[in-house]
């Protein structure tokens, strides 16, 4: 539509420059026909005083002159009328054109306000779906740095178990253990993108040796949430409220030498989102 809008306009604007230049054409004939009769006047006034045969072939001469000057004089206001009326018409084409053009110009911002809102809502609808809190560590990518050889595996952190089937050794399997009490061991999980962290939560044993846990640091990214200083069955770690914390991996760093075992690491959040587009 806007390709035809532009050949129309352009096709009025050659028409109109064509008339133009045609006008122009006609009021320099015009005036070399003033100047032409201005001439036959001075040589009218020259042969007056002449012979009376000479004065009366002048005088046929001159109306004969000035005959055709009013035939063409005739045909001028003929062809001048026709330009007036092909201007008057280029008027009313520009005049639809005009129209037209605001009329598209209406459509466009009609569409374009519901391009608008169709985008907004779109928006709305993946912030609402995107404000819900889950559990986003379930079954994401693990990792240690220290990991027990035949059991125990950090992949049981995510596994969403953290029952026992009965108190002895052979039926608790759901807990991760680290391979020896070394200083420096570190689990983590790969979120698998930039999330908001709204929460962090570490399940302790439950049978024994809570207290090794002491000590260990929880980290979103490269960011400190908390330490554990206490022995217990569980601990949670929240970014403080005026710092939202987005992050797409989260770790546990245990400094001391000791053992690293915990049944279950969880983390509550939202997303994911860009990088360049986080709210």
């Amino acid at each position: 539509m806007s390709r035809g809008i532009c050949l129309i306009f352009v096709f009025s604007l050659v028409l109109f420059l064509c008339v133009a230049r045609k006008v122009d054409e006609l009021k320099e004939e015009a005036y070399e026909l003033k100047e032409e009769a201005h001439k036959l006047k001075e040589e009218a006034y020259e042969l007056k005083v002449g012979v009376l045969e000479a004065k009366l072939d002048l005088e046929k001469s001159l109306l004969e002159t000035l005959a055709l000057m009013r035939n063409q004089s005739t045909a001028n206001s003929l062809y001048i009328e026709e330009i007036r009326s092909t201007l008057t018409t280029l008027s009313t084409r520009m005049d639809e054109l005009e129209g037209k053009m605001d009329t598209g110009t209406e459509t466009m911002v009609r569409e374009m306000e519901q391009t608008r809102q169709a985008a907004t809502t779109i928006k709305n609808r993946q912030k609402a779906w995107l404000s819900e809190i889950r559990l986003i560590s379930l079954y994401k990518m693990t990792g240690a740095d220290n990991e027990h050889p035949s059991s125990h595996y950090s992949d049981l952190i995510v596994d969403g178990q953290f029952v026992h089937d009965r108190h002895t050794d052979n039926s608790m399997r759901t807990y991760f253990h680290s391979a020896s009490d070394a200083q420096d061991n570190n689990l983590w999980i790969q979120l698998g993108g930039i999330f908001k962290i709204h929460k962090i939560k570490i399940l302790n044993l439950r049978h024994c040796c809570q207290e090794r846990l002491i000590g260990a640091h929880v980290y979103a990214d490269e960011q400190l949430l908390g330490t554990v200083v206490e022995a217990k069955g569980f601990y949670e770690f929240f970014p403080g409220e005026d710092d939202p914390t987005y992050a797409s991996k989260v770790t546990l760093y245990q400094p001391r030498a000791s053992y690293t075992h915990i049944l279950e690491l969880e983390v509550w959040g939202n997303g994911p989102f860009s990088a360049d587009d986080k709210f």
